[in-house]
Order: C-alpha cells, then structure tokens, then sequence
C-alpha cells in the first residue's frame, strides 16, 4: 500500500469515526428527549395525536443539536482547528504568559491543546548544529514537518502529528502560521543573546581598557613623576652649595621628563589614532594605505566625497575596520590593486575598499573579518562581503544619526 492511498483510508476511516461519534451523541441525546416526551404524551394528549407531540420537540431538539454536537466533537477529535479566530487566540496566549526565553515552550504546549496533537517538536539550527528546545510525546510514524524561518534564514523546524488521525489542510495551515511565529520568537531570542554578548564584551574591554591605562600609569608615569620629584628636591638641595651639581640634576630631570611626555603620548595614542586628529579620517586612511601598498608591492587609490563632522565612534571604527582590511588585503589577497572609497548615503558613512585578488573571503573565516563585523555592529552598523576569483569588495555602512559628532 501507497503511503499517498494510506493517508486516504486513515482519513476515511477519520471522517467514518467523527460521523459515527456525531450519530452516537445526537441520538442518545434524541434519546433522552424521548424518554421525558413519550410518557408526557401519552398522559396528557389524546391518541391520535400522541406520536406528532412526540415528533415536533425530537425535530427540534435535533435540529438544535446536530449543529452543537458536531461543533463538539470536532472540537474533542481536533481541537480548535475549525475556529481560526478561536485557535489563534489561544496561540497568541501561549506566548504572552511567558517571557523570552518560555516563549517557545509556551506556544508548543498552548498548539498541543489547541490541536489536540500526541506529538509536537520545536528543533533550532544555529551554525549548523540542531537542538531540540520543545518536545512532547512520541513520534512513532513519520511526523509532518514544517520550516522555521525569519526574513529568509533558516532558524529550525516545526514537527508534529496526531495519534490515528492524520493532519489535514487546517492543521497544516495553523501550523505554518505557528511555524511563523516561532520565526518571530527564535529571531528576537537570537537578538538578545547577542545583544547580552555584546553587553558582556563591552563590560570586559571597558574593565581590560582600564586595566591597561592603571599598569601605564602605576607602572611608567608614577615611578617617573616621583623620581622627577626628587630630582628636584636633590636639586634645591645643591644649589646654595654646588651649582654643578645641581645643574647635572636638573638635566637628569629634563630627560624624565622628555621620557614621560614620551609615555604619556603613547597612553593616548591607545586611546584614538593621533592620525585622526592630524590628518582627518581621509588623511589617514590615505597614509595607511600608501604605507601598505608601498611594502606588498599593490597600487591604491582613495576617492572621498565630502564628508561631514564625523562622530569620534565612527571616525575611530571606520579607520580601525579600513586598516584591518588593508592588513588582510596585504596578507591574504595577493592583489595587484586596492581601491578605498567613502560616502555618506542613506544618514551612514558607507566604506567600500576593493581588491583584484584571489578571492576567498568569508564572514566566518579569519580573526580580522570576524573582528571588522564587531566593530561595525557595535554602533550598529552593517557589513557584506563579495569575495570570488576575480577579488573581494568589503561595504561598511556606519550609521551617523544616532549620535552627535565627536561624540
């Protein structure tokens, strides 16, 4: 037998038991009704007209019934299939009852009862690894299947069945648009673990910035400022007795503090590029991208349009990103060319630096292009990335509205 002609007797049989179940009810219902009826009728009304006063309240009540009873037993076989605007509310409730990381469990119970389902299965696919987040029952026969997705990517899969009676086109489209709101639901999960991650990486190079800037204070400014203190005071000391001494102290005292204007730039330089302040974004770019084409042996250009004030954040991501993609041009693509261009489009700062190398970029190959995505998403900013045989386009768009410049 056909897997096609089994789904056709299961549903015949499925059609065969709700016909005979709706029989059943209406006529012990019928029934009841007759057992009050007759000996009422045979009481109180004359011969002749004993089985009409019978029929008349048996007609109404079934037809009273049958509409009632099959809405009943549909609902007891099905659940709230039939009721589109019943079985949606009862979704939409197993998700409001719960928070973020519930959601989904809530919504896989709240369609279990809403379709009376004996199996239901919520799988994630994240990077390739699937992971059961909802279960309940047993698959046994081969369960149906549908796609989870959001904005055209791939989050999981929806599977469920019901016990004997296989799932028809109701079914089916109610689960679509659960398979839908469950792309809602792993979407806006996904968003906020990353949106914890990032919080939790912002923490950590806050707390490792701070960290450094101490050790150079504690370790290079401190120790030089007290030894140029007591350079002094040793040279207070020998000026009423031996002024060459003192003056050979006091020139002990210049070159600390020539050393320590030396370690106080350097602490800075770490802080923001001093190109930027120098030369401008543009300027600096420049000058880092002649550096690296001098040494690998690749031509470069660099064509800006007129650029507003620049938001210190994106000034520094934007050269942090454009030197990080020269480095990996200059390492990887074994390129004979390298254009820079910059624009403002769109309320962003939009980058595109292009190669005529080999190709073979990828977001999740390689620390610098892993690197380059963070900086850019940090301030909210977006990164594609076009690699083939014939070279690689980087586009980075920065987007200016949401802070002031030199923010």
């Amino acid at each position: 037998m056909s897997v096609f002609t089994s789904i056709r007797v299961r549903r015949g049989l499925d059609a065969v038991a709700n016909q005979l179940l709706h029989a059943l009810i209406v006529g012990l219902v019928l029934l009841s009704v007759a057992l009050v009826a007759v000996p009422v009728a045979e009481r109180y009304s004359p011969a002749h007209e004993t089985a009409l006063v019978i029929a008349i309240p048996l007609v109404l009540v079934f037809e009273l019934a049958s509409g009632v009873v099959h809405r009943f037993v549909d609902w007891l076989l099905y659940g709230s299939r039939g009721d589109a605007a019943n079985a949606s509310w009862q979704l939409a409730r197993g998700l409001e009852r719960f928070d973020d990381d519930k959601a989904v469990a809530g919504l896989a119970a709240a369609l279990v009862d809403t379709l009376r389902l004996s199996y239901l299965q919520v799988v994630t696919q994240v990077d390739g690894t699937r992971t059961t987040i909802a279960e309940h029952g047993a698959a046994g026969v081969e369960p149906s299947r549908f796609p989870i997705t959001h904005a055209g990517v791939d989050l999981g899969q929806l599977s469920a069945r019901r016990r004997h009676t296989p799932l028809d086109v109701r079914d089916e489209r109610l689960l679509q648009a659960a398979a839908a709101q469950l792309g809602v639901v792993l979407h806006a999960n996904r968003l906020t673990a990353q949106l914890q991650h990032a919080r939790e990486d912002l923490v950590l190079s806050r707390e490792d910035e701070r960290k450094r800037l101490r050790r150079e204070l504690h370790d290079g400014v401190g120790p030089t400022l007290a030894g140029i203190g007591l350079g002094l005071e040793a040279a207070d000391n020998a000026l009423p007795v031996d002024i060459s001494r003192a003056r050979g102290l006091l020139s002990d005292v210049r070159t600390d503090v020539a050393g320590l204007i030396e370690d106080v730039r350097r602490v800075v330089d770490g802080l923001r590029p001093p190109l930027l302040d120098e030369v401008g974004l543009v300027g600096a770019l420049t000058q880092r991208a002649k550096a690296f084409a001098d040494t690998s042996g690749w031509t470069m250009s660099l064509d800006s349009d007129p650029l507003p004030a620049l938001p210190a954040a994106v000034e520094v991501a934007a050269f942090r990103i454009g030197s990080e993609a020269l480095t990996n041009v200059a390492r990887h693509a074994r390129a004979t060319r390298c254009d820079i261009r910059l624009g403002v489009s769109g309320g962003s700062l939009v980058m595109e630096i292009c190669d005529d190398g080999s190709g073979g970029a990828a977001p999740g190959k390689g620390t610098g292009l892993a690197s380059i995505r963070d900086r850019a998403t940090e301030l909210g900013g977006i990164v594609t990335i076009d690699s083939h045989e014939k070279g690689t386009t980087l586009r980075v768009r920065l987007p200016l509205a949401a802070m002031s410049p030199h923010e």
